[in-house]
């Protein structure tokens, strides 16, 4: 049996280079740190959460916990979350009653019960209180615990710690927290949304407290801001970026643009909230950096949050911030987190090594993430995703394309996100040429900036009778622009218009079952030809993979009838440069077969009818336009569906039940995916066309193939001597092979024992699955709604 451990001597983690860790001293610094963080909150909410870091890991001074952080053979200890969580309820209790702040407090109490259970692991329910059951307490020092805690709590001096008063808490504890869980009644809505949300992200803010702490102290990361240095310094860099760019058709159009766009800002400076609305190719995006740096002096920001809805959008804009502002950017997004099951560690302990930490924690002046990680920070979902709030204050948040969140959760995420702004002092910018409303979210509409004065008509909508793929190949065929696209619903539909087109032709097919490396590789080869072989014809044939992120311009696009804001979104590939006198983008109706319409495989149908009403009430319309259209399509879509039945979830998670905010997702409930890593052989006269990052990670690790890297995946003694950092930039580079399909389609290559059986993401050995040039090919059952 252990020995008993005195509190004193009891340690948080093993001795490092003869500095000991003793527990006590490890639960003092998480004290301060967190009293610290929540300054602001008032005296007893302080009191409190100090006293609940000083219980979060007071259960390692158990026998076995203790044994088992000296001894390497022993690879799990006993919990110590819950023991923690009962400890702070029947102090935290006893120091409200004896301050007789009881009532008052008695929630935030509760709450911090509940972040102590939780601060391993997901963030769960109220009402879920297995922590509140008998442990061993005779294998810890309760008599030295008792002196430690009456040394920093005076209120505690006639309070009885004992294995007998915890015995007795078992049997009252119930009824305080029903008490507290009474105060929580929202009766019949007389409370509204946005209070809620207020004091549910106040809660967070406690949960992030405690669990900063905690991991900070172990490693503190630090991080950088914006000072008026570094402003000065990107201002400069971004204005000698703007110069090399100056020589495009549009440049004009696009710098009087941002120049109105400033004044209106300098007009309306102390908003929290800004729409930034620029039809596209007129750089939203250095408009958006130059606002952050004007708002960086002028209001003192010291942080940019950007967030991309799609991978590609937030790579290529890291890219860009990168070389306008010459600042590097944090990148946190699915590929640069670890899988958990891979991760080392005890009892599910999320502990992190420090460049972990620092990204988990956003400690970089400037982030670029996506929809998912940011959502995240909202309503997070386990202990670990509260870092990111961690250096969060004065941070300009610039959302980009928010018309992509899905309408049901939309004034949800609106809600959120206004109740943060206000809590972090955010300011925040949403980017969009398809701006959706925000009346139904947000307590008050953004301010918008947008171009002002005369526009540059750079295309014309012109409508056209429904089509089907034959149809639609001659139509391209027969017209003489020399670079066009077709813009499909679906990839067969993308697929069977490609087989249609006469051979002779320059033709590409791009869609989303290609593997990242295979898709860039196309879409660099195709930027390529459009920007020097102007005078050879180019069709492509796509799906809407291709309307946001991907800097294309073609003389016509033809798009097969989606709804408006997509319109809206493939026009931007048209004439987007003003390289021409004027782009065309045709809409037609397309019917598989000339049967079946793939349009209702994607979009809603009451989306659909907004748009045909609308639309269709003339046959040619102006690039001008287009946005008043689209506001008016948001207008009805919102008049008939307010979209305001998912802010239901802001109610149960106050009244307990935390995990209805926590399941949110950005993009709606996505069907089940399973990964499969295809091979895919880059042919030799392509190489040229490879991203620069792919390169350098292929030469880093020593492989020349996708055989070769996977076969290095598959190495246990490799991944497991790889560095966080070496395993991070590995798993970009292995991702670049990775396709994430509907579960039958992944089934018909691999069996499902070897998806069960094995944490790895399995192989596609089917030979002639994937086609070298056109990707996962004839294999549509299931996927009409793929893109």
């Amino acid at each position: 049996m252990p020995v008993l451990v005195p509190f004193d001597k009891c340690i948080a983690r093993p001795d490092e280079e003869g500095k000991k860790h003793l527990l006590k001293n490890h639960l003092l610094r998480v004290k301060e740190f967190a009293e610290n963080w929540i300054s602001d909150t008032g005296e007893p909410v302080k009191e409190l959460i100090g006293l609940a870091a000083i219980c979060h890991d007071i259960a390692k001074s158990h026998a076995d916990w203790q044994r088992y952080i000296l001894d390497p053979e022993i690879k799990k200890g006993p919990t110590h979350a819950p023991q923690g969580a009962f400890l702070f309820s029947f102090l935290g209790y006893h120091w409200l009653e004896i301050t007789r702040q009881w009532e008052a407090y008695r929630v935030v109490w509760l709450w911090l019960v509940r972040d102590i259970a939780d601060h391993h692991g997901k963030l769960k329910k109220l009402q879920d209180d297995n922590w509140l059951q008998r442990y061993d307490w005779e294998k810890m020092d309760f008599e030295g615990i008792s002196s430690f805690l009456k040394d920093h709590y005076p209120e505690f001096s006639g309070l009885e710690l004992t294995i007998d008063s915890m015995d007795d808490w078992l049997d009252v504890a119930d009824e305080q927290i029903e008490e507290a869980m009474d105060d929580l009644d929202t009766g019949f809505g007389q409370k509204k949304d946005f209070d809620l949300m207020v004091h549910l992200q106040a809660w967070r803010a406690l949960t992030t407290a405690l669990i900063a702490g905690d991991r900070f102290d172990v490693k503190d990361t630090g991080t950088s801001w914006f000072d008026e240095k570094t402003i000065e310094k990107c201002e400069a860099a971004l204005g000698r970026y703007c110069t090399a760019k100056a020589g495009s058709p549009l440049a004009q159009a696009r710098s009087q643009a941002q120049k109105n766009i400033i004044k209106q800002m300098a007009e309306q400076p102390a908003s929290w909230f800004y729409t930034l609305e620029l039809p596209t190719g007129y750089g939203k995006t250095i408009t958006a950096l130059k606002l952050s740096l004007w708002l960086g002096k002028q209001r003192h920001y010291r942080k940019i949050v950007y967030v991309a809805p799609y991978l590609s959008i937030l790579e290529q804009t890291s890219r860009v911030i990168g070389e306008a502002m010459d600042i590097g950017a944090l990148e946190h997004h699915s590929l640069a987190i670890l899988d958990q099951s891979n991760k080392s560690g005890t009892q599910g302990e999320q502990r992190a090594p420090n460049d972990e930490l620092a990204m988990e924690s956003w400690a970089h002046s400037v982030i670029c993430t996506s929809f998912q990680q940011w959502s995240k920070a909202i309503f997070p979902g386990r202990a670990q995703d509260v870092l990111r709030r961690s250096f969060l204050k004065d941070s300009i948040i610039i959302i980009d394309e928010p018309q992509i969140f899905n309408p049901d959760g939309w004034n949800l995420f609106l809600t959120g996100l206004e109740a943060i702004a206000k809590q972090q002092h955010l300011c925040v910018l949403f980017l969009s040429a398809t701006m959706p409303p925000f009346e139904y979210g947000l307590s008050r509409k953004p301010i918008r900036l947008a171009a002002s004065g005369s526009q540059v008509e750079r295309y014309q909508v012109r409508l056209e009778e429904k089509m089907d793929e034959e149809k639609m190949a001659a139509f391209l065929n027969d017209r003489e622009d020399i670079k066009q696209a077709a813009i499909l619903n679906t990839i067969e539909d993308a697929y069977r218009v490609y087989k249609q087109i006469n051979g002779e032709e320059d033709v590409r097919l791009l869609h989303g079952l290609m593997v990242p490396v295979h898709k860039k590789l196309e879409i660099a080869k195709i930027q390529d030809h459009l920007e020097k072989e102007k005078e050879k014809r180019l069709i492509v044939i796509a799906t809407q993979i291709i309307e946001a992120g991907v800097d294309v311009s073609f003389h016509h696009v033809i798009r097969a009838l989606p709804i408006l804001p997509s319109i809206v979104q493939a026009a931007g590939r048209v004439n987007r440069h003003f390289e021409t006198d004027n782009g065309i983008l045709t809409i037609a109706p397309f019917f598989r077969n000339g049967e079946k319409n793939t349009r209702n495989s994607i979009y809603a149908r009451p989306l659909q009818r907004i748009t045909d009403r609308l639309l269709f009430e003339k046959d040619i319309w102006l690039e001008s336009e287009m946005e008043p259209l689209v506001r008016r399509y948001y207008e009805e879509m919102f008049r008939e569906n307010t979209y305001e039945t998912a802010k239901q979830a802001i109610r149960e998670a106050y009244e307990g039940d935390w995990p209805q905010l926590s399941k949110y997702e950005p993009f709606g409930q996505d069907y089940l995916k399973l990964p499969l890593f295809v091979p895919w052989e880059v042919p030799e006269e392509d190489e040229k066309w490879l991203p620069e990052q792919f390169l350098w990670l292929r030469k880093k690790f020593g492989v020349t193939d996708a055989a070769s890297i996977y076969e290095r995946y598959s190495n246990v003694n490799f991944m497991n001597g790889l560095s966080f950092e070496e395993r991070k930039q590995f798993m970009i580079l292995f991702h670049h092979f990775v396709l994430n399909v509907p579960v039958k389609t992944a089934l018909r290559f691999v069996s499902q024992e070897e998806y069960l059986q094995s944490n790895r993401v399995p192989l596609l050995y089917s030979e002639g699955a994937y086609d070298q040039n056109l990707g996962l090919v004839g294999h549509f059952d299931e996927l009409d709604n793929f893109i």
